[in-house]
């Protein structure tokens, strides 16, 4: 009988990530990629981000924490957040020509931004810590703190939708 691996949520996180990564680096930098294509970059790494963090915590709800995937999913956090600066690249926002909801604050005071990118570095780092040492006390403050980190970067940086 041959071994046909089943891929687990965080194992398609890590596939779409190499691809994706491989696919960004086929484009070049952010010179020879269109704008579109940036902005489409950028708004599908915060899909996988929202979905990333929507699967840890679906495992809060479990009596018994899977571990591996919180483990898997902390770290592809992780890796996310320190490649989240790279996704708003000079003349990536409003007035180009292409929707989005980056407001210009992100280019015009970059330290604020850069700032509010390694805190959520940083939160993910702990969270990261956190599933590394099975503890799950730590694990939900890590994923507290996240989520605020992630609140206060939209609260800041990113205009809101007439839904929201």
């Amino acid at each position: 009988m041959r071994f046909i691996p089943i891929l687990r949520n965080s194992d398609r996180i890590r596939v779409f990530l190499v691809s994706a990564t491989m696919i960004l680096g086929a484009l070049g930098s952010a010179h020879a990629a269109s704008l579109p294509q940036i902005v489409h970059a950028r708004q599908e790494h915060f899909r996988m981000l929202g979905r990333t963090a929507k699967s840890l915590r679906d495992q809060f709800g479990r009596r018994r924490l899977n571990w591996a995937a919180i483990g898997s999913d902390a770290q592809a956090l992780d890796r996310l957040a320190s490649e989240l600066p790279s996704w708003f690249p000079p003349g990536s926002g409003q007035g180009h020509g292409v929707k989005t909801r980056a407001r210009a604050v992100i280019w015009t005071n970059p330290q604020a931004f850069a700032q509010a990118a390694h805190m959520l570095l940083f939160r993910a780092q702990g969270l990261t810590r956190a599933a590394a040492h099975h503890d799950r006390r730590a694990l939900m403050l890590n994923a507290r703190a996240l989520g605020h980190a992630c609140g206060s970067c939209h609260s800041r940086f990113r205009a809101h939708s007439g839904w929201w």
